[in-house]
């Protein structure tokens, strides 16, 4: 037998703090800055879960585990962040995100579309400086919404207990029509770091917890006078960040009804799955087709503008996240048309518009009914 090196006690003892200062430094909080967010160019998938799989999101902690790793992806979408072209964004932000699902703007019934969210990153913090959409009676022209005062979503850098305040602010008008402006209070707190567990992976996150209330006030003669003001629900914001993420790797969005956050949205960082409704253009020989949905989340009546290309009657249908067809209703002209789909009879979650001509899936786009 070959007898075992002496090994002195003082190198055991620095062996094990060794050791142990290994496994801490995998398991460290971490900080999250400017260079964890996107990069222009960058496209990133995320994928829609069916709820929260029974887990307790609004748990946290130090050295916390999060185990999401039973959530169910019913619907796919990318995050595309394309260098802003529109003026003056093009100056002020960094890249413009097309957002699908728009909240809405209270303008008696009208739709807008491509509607972009414009932000900014810097060392010091990711905000957004603005949004644009195209609104039909102007023609082909873009009505830039310009921020005052942006919206921090981020302030850098960002560690466990940290707690922020944004106070933000916007108004625009269109000439005949309506006047908006909108305040908006985000209050950003980091309440724990840990492991977070997704379908898509383990990963190291800092964890963000934001309430957000809005208040507006709308005037319909394009001057800001005579006009009402009314309070948005409060939302609150559960975002996981992982360094070099670009964006949250798990988000739950809520709405505060009394004293209950009510669930509306579940996203996660994910890779491409074939098994589930990819939102968006699923037909490359369509890929000037657009849908936007209108309000979202709404409680009763859906507003549906679609801009495809002209030809047979279309199909809007609504189905559910185990893909049932709830609603169907035949449209020979949506190209030129607001159609209204009546969604008073749905019970309160998440579902899919989907867009079908020639047995064909043009476009899908995912609302919350309230």
């Amino acid at each position: 037998m070959v007898p075992l090196p002496y090994i002195p006690t003082s190198m055991r003892h620095l062996c094990t703090v060794v050791a142990l200062v290994i496994f801490l430094g995998t398991h460290a909080q971490i900080t999250i800055t400017s260079s964890d967010m996107p990069s222009v160019g960058d496209t990133l998938r995320v994928s829609i879960a069916q709820g929260t799989a029974n887990v307790d999101h609004t748990l946290s902690g130090t050295n916390y585990l999060w185990d999401f790793s039973a959530l169910t992806p019913v619907a796919q979408e990318l995050y595309k962040f394309n260098a802003p072209t529109a003026i003056p964004f093009n100056f002020l932000a960094t890249y413009g995100l097309l957002n699908p699902t728009p909240d809405s703007i209270p303008f008696l019934g009208v739709i807008p579309s491509n509607f972009t969210d414009y932000f900014k990153n810097s060392s010091s913090s990711y905000r957004q400086v603005g949004s644009s959409f195209e609104y039909a009676p102007l023609g082909n022209f873009s009505v830039p919404i310009l921020y005052s005062a942006s919206d921090h979503v981020y302030d850098f850098p960002l560690n466990n207990n940290d707690i922020d305040t944004s106070n933000s602010e916007f108004s625009f008008g269109i000439p005949g029509t309506f006047y908006l402006k909108e305040w908006r209070t985000r209050v950003n707190t980091v309440d724990g770091w840990g492991t977070l567990i997704t379908p898509f992976g383990t990963f190291q996150s800092l964890r963000v917890r934001s309430v957000v209330e809005a208040r507006d006030s709308i005037s319909l003669d394009s001057t800001g006078n005579n006009s009402f003001i009314f309070n948005r629900p409060t939302t609150v914001e559960y975002k996981w960040l992982v360094n070099g993420g670009g964006v949250p790797y798990l988000q739950v969005d809520a709405t505060v009804t009394g004293n209950t956050e009510i669930v509306n949205s579940v996203t996660y960082r994910d890779s491409m799955r074939d098994n589930v409704f990819q939102v968006g253009i699923l037909d490359p020989q369509r890929s000037n087709a657009s849908l936007t949905v209108f309000p979202n989340p709404t409680s009763n009546t859906l507003f549906v503008s679609a801009n495809i290309p002209s030809g047979s009657e279309t199909v809007v249908r609504v189905v559910d996240v185990t893909g049932r067809v709830l609603l169907q209703q035949n449209n020979s002209n949506l190209s030129n048309n607001i159609v209204a789909i009546d969604c008073s009879q749905l019970a309160g979650g998440v579902y899919f518009l989907q867009l079908i001509r020639n047995n064909q899936i043009l476009a899908t786009s995912r609302f919350v009914r309230n």
